[in-house]
């Protein structure tokens, strides 16, 4: 832990805010940032486009299921499949829905147009300190290029509940999980914290409650309450560096769990396999790794 205070967690209910974009088209866009990048979620009618003119490096396009799309950039045009993620090269892209749903995409904080934009852009007022920066890892095999990744093959009807589901690009990764049709366990939960990086949970299906515990310091001042506030879909929080966390969902019907960190996890991308397209994106120089995660974890969760 720090002797320097947690800072607050950012929670955002989309359909109980006002989004951040409204388009001629009626296109709405909230904006949450972290310290190293923003969460972008659009909902979309068919023919509504969302486009980066130049941007700085790869980001990522999260589409649920029922949502498809295509995206264009300078070297064609790829079809967007439902249930899927996609990575973006650098430059111009746009994205143009094929049906009504929503389009998630998670850029990292190069975008300052959009990282200007968000709501909680106050809450990194200061730079966001306490986190490692995002130094981009080496250039995928066969250079930058669309690459797109249907989901459903790597979940299993009659597998584990916690399924993970794991991509990275050079400047982020995100754990997929495969979607859930009952509960968790509450005697098998995982409280942990990361100390020097954030984490956000993307939900779109169910409700959750994401469990909350900050650190004490010498100042009572900076003590916090725990949270255990029930958040409905679609949302997002970022969760701080230092915070202990563990989430599930509560209620019936389905539920989605989207975790994102930025820069990708040493500890995750370092575990031979674990990482679905590993194999397309070459690992950095390990020689400074060390563990960040620590806390109550799963077996998936651990280092190798």
């Amino acid at each position: 832990m720090t002797e320097k205070a947690a800072r607050q967690a950012s929670v955002a209910c989309f359909d109980t805010m006002e989004p951040q974009e409204t388009d001629a088209s009626g296109t709405k866009t909230w904006v949450t940032r972290g310290g190293n990048f923003v969460v972008a979620v659009s909902r979309v009618k068919p023919g509504a486009t969302l486009t980066r003119e130049n941007n700085s490096d790869e980001y990522m396009v999260i589409l649920p299921p029922g949502t498809h799309a295509v995206v264009r950039t300078g070297k064609g045009e790829v079809e967007l499949g439902e249930d899927s993620l996609t990575i973006v090269p650098p430059g111009r892209s746009a994205i143009t829905a094929r049906t009504e749903g929503l389009i998630a995409r998670i850029i990292t904080n190069l975008a300052t147009d959009l990282r200007d934009k968000a709501w909680n852009a106050a809450t990194y007022a200061d730079g966001a300190p306490e986190l490692a920066p995002v130094e981009p890892w080496p250039d995928p095999v066969g250079g930058f290029k669309v690459r797109h990744y249907p989901l459903a093959p790597y979940a299993d009807p009659n597998g584990e509940r916690i399924q993970p589901r794991l991509f990275r690009s050079t400047n982020m990764m995100v754990n997929l999980f495969a979607h859930y049709h009952t509960r968790r366990d509450t005697t098998a939960l995982s409280p942990h914290w990361h100390e020097d990086f954030e984490q956000a949970s993307l939900t779109l299906h169910g409700t959750w409650i994401h469990h909350l515990r900050w650190p004490w310091n010498a100042n009572l001042a900076d003590w916090r309450p725990d949270n255990h506030d029930e958040i409905p879909t679609p949302s997002v929080i970022i969760i701080p560096a230092n915070v202990v966390h563990t989430s599930r969902d509560v209620g019936a019907g389905e539920s989605s769990l989207y975790d994102i960190f930025c820069p990708p996890r040493l500890d995750f991308a370092s575990k031979p396999g674990f990482v679905i397209n590993e194999s397309e994106y070459p690992m950095p120089d390990l020689q400074t790794a060390k563990t960040v995660t620590k806390g109550t974890l799963l077996s998936w969760q651990k280092s190798a």
